[in-house]
């Protein structure tokens, strides 16, 4: 069995069959309706956020090339955005790719839609991480992090049985 497959066997036992609370039926069809949509935004918004902290990183280096040289000048330390910094970048890129790519199946109601949205879940929560060991991290923004990822696990663990391995299994049902 792989890791998805053990994540997917987790997340039923711990976010289906013990969870306190289900997830209404209609309310399942609502979010099964609409998430192709709202995965198309987010994949935007994502998308669009990486071009914004990428041409902020780089507006800001000018700034910080001058800092460094003074501090530098003076026996100081200096800064950089750091190898998290951008692989928290790498992650908003790959997170949002995941989402576009997400539209198509989950307009189709195939698991493979299903599927990507689980790894951009994932992705979203190394990206917490990522974000918690660079400079600008907080162990609050790292809660809210956990917060989002267990209310998004447990969303997409209560609609999986909406989602189909093909077209075909889709058109037997």
């Amino acid at each position: 069995m792989g890791a998805q497959q053990d994540l997917e066997k987790q997340m039923d036992t711990m976010l289906v069959k013990k969870a306190p609370f289900q997830i209404p039926e209609n309310g399942k069809k609502a979010i099964v309706q609409y998430l192709p949509i709202i995965s198309l935004i987010f994949g935007i918004l994502s998308l669009l956020a990486a071009v914004t902290l990428w041409n902020t990183a780089h507006r800001l280096d000018d700034a910080v090339n001058t800092i460094n040289a003074i501090s530098r000048a003076y026996g100081g330390n200096t800064i950089s955005y750091g190898l998290f910094y951008y692989l928290a970048l790498s992650a908003i890129v790959i997170q949002g790719v995941l989402m576009l790519m997400a539209y198509k199946p989950l307009s189709q109601k195939l698991k493979r839609g299903w599927d990507l949205l689980l790894i951009s879940s994932v992705i979203s929560f190394i990206y917490g991480v990522l974000y918690l060991l660079t400079d600008s991290g907080s162990f609050g923004n790292f809660i809210g992090t956990i917060i989002g990822t267990i209310i998004g696990l447990y969303i997409l663990a209560q609609i999986r049985s909406h989602y189909k391995t093909s077209v075909i299994a889709k058109a037997e049902k």
